[in-house]
């Protein structure tokens, strides 16, 4: 299926214009060749060869006329006989001409035309200077229009340079009409995958028709997201770092006020604690956030074993699991590896295994397996969970988003953890998605591309 507009427009153009010299090529060659003005032309023409041809004859004799004739087709193409009044054969080698054209032409006395597929015979009478009378008979080829004249060889010659030169105007034409649009459609894309300062080409914008009006559009459009979103990450951070310092102040204080309160309130306190520790990992988390919705490439270019470290990611996790009398395990393929960013790629995948450990009832198993598919890797996260909502899977991975505000409150979670993955994902020319599993349970699948595919 063709989805490219270039060449959708430049196939049309060209079709059209071939089918225009086509239809255009038809109608010349049903026309008739020969209306009365030309036929009268030609009828001159043969009596003006007939005339020649007869004084040839009596000045210089058969042979010299023969030889008029020769040259005639050679030149012409006009198979001619030069016959007596009583139709014997003086001069030429047309075989049998018309005997019903000759005898019109002797009685009436002109030039006699009629048509034969591709050939016109003639017949005209002459007299010479002598008084002798003669009968000039002529086959003479039809002319085709220009487009279908001469050899074969020389038409599929002619038709393949008109067709050739039509391309290179059809092309030329679609070039300047898609250009614009491929520019703009570029710059889009680079938009969505993060790239805010993308703008479509400058000088574009120059053009004083629609297409210039639509770049200068979209530039501004994009100029004008790019401070919204510049301006949405750097509140992000300054929030997150003016809560830092009030933050710790709460956690000195709260150090000091263990040492003076007394039994009754180590409850209270401890409650405090709780919630300042999770205020600092939700700062935290913040921070990584607005730091990775910034870049455009990952800070770092290494190799990273994804087998490894997932062996490092279940170990920490096992710890918090084992409150749980729950289980993680990695499974599937020896090794992948991939390039990019080892503590980005670490943060992201710990996320979802944290976030399944969070969720998974209690003696259940978080599985990860790790696959091997082509030039893709993929890391698969599976609970046994309660799952979520078919509705609610593609919002998931919005900063903040919750099913339940209990819920998240129950877990400590944040609503910014799969934010962070998302974000990680496509900055490594990777995706992520969720799905249900069955019977139960909930499996996030993380894609990255392969350092290299052997």
């Amino acid at each position: 299926m063709m989805r490219s507009i270039f060449l959708k427009i430049f196939l049309w153009f060209w079709l059209t214009m071939v089918l225009i010299a086509l239809a255009f090529a038809v109608v010349l060659n049903l026309e008739s060749e020969v209306n009365p003005t030309r036929q009268s032309l030609t009828g001159d023409a043969v009596a003006l060869y007939a005339s020649s041809a007869a004084e040839v004859f009596e000045r210089h004799g058969a042979q010299a006329a023969s030889d008029f004739l020769r040259q005639l087709n050679q030149s012409s193409h006009i198979r001619a006989v030069l016959l007596s009044d009583d139709l014997h054969n003086l001069a030429g080698d047309l075989a049998n001409p018309d005997s019903d054209l000759l005898a019109q032409a002797k009685s009436t006395g002109q030039t006699q035309i009629e048509m034969h597929g591709n050939f016109a015979f003639a017949v005209a009478p002459t007299q010479s200077v002598s008084g002798k009378r003669y009968l000039f008979a002529a086959e003479l080829p039809r002319r085709a229009p220009g487009i279908f004249r001469g050899t074969l060889r020389q038409q599929l010659l002619r038709w393949t340079l008109a067709v050739l030169i039509s391309g290179m105007v059809c092309y030329a034409l679609t070039r300047y009409l898609t250009y614009p649009v491929l520019r703009l459609r570029s710059a889009a894309s680079s938009i969505a995958a993060g790239d805010f300062a993308a703008r479509a080409a400058p000088g574009l914008g120059s053009r004083r028709d629609e297409m210039g009006e639509l770049v200068r559009d979209f530039n501004q459009m994009a100029e004008r997201i790019q401070r919204l979103m510049d301006a949405q990450q750097q509140l992000l951070r300054d929030i997150s770092h003016e809560l830092r310092s009030p933050l710790a102040r709460l956690n000195v204080a709260l150090g000091l006020a263990r040492k003076w309160a007394g039994e009754q309130a180590t409850s209270a306190l401890d409650r405090i604690e709780q919630e300042s520790e999770r205020l600092n990992e939700m700062i935290g988390r913040l921070l990584t956030l607005a730091r990775v919705k910034a870049l455009v490439d990952p800070p770092q270019h290494v190799t990273v074993s994804l087998r490894a470290l997932l062996d490092q990611i279940a170990q920490d996790a096992g710890f918090e699991a084992s409150a749980k009398h729950c289980q993680v395990h990695v499974e599937g393929a020896e090794d992948c590896e991939v390039r990019g960013s080892h503590e980005l790629l670490h943060s992201a995948i710990e996320n979802v295994v944290r976030n399944s450990v969070r969720y998974a009832p209690p003696e259940s198993n978080i599985q990860i397996e790790l696959r091997c598919d082509g030039k893709l890797s993929r890391v698969v996260v599976r609970d046994h969970g309660p799952g979520v909502p078919e509705a609610e899977l593609s919002k998931i991975f919005r900063p903040f988003y919750r099913l339940s505000d209990a819920r998240e409150h129950r877990s400590g979670g944040t609503g910014i953890g799969l934010a962070i993955t998302q974000e990680v994902a496509r900055l490594h020319g990777g995706s992520v998605s969720a799905r249900n599993a069955q019977p139960h349970g909930l499996m996030v699948e993380i894609e990255l591309p392969r350092a290299s595919v052997s």
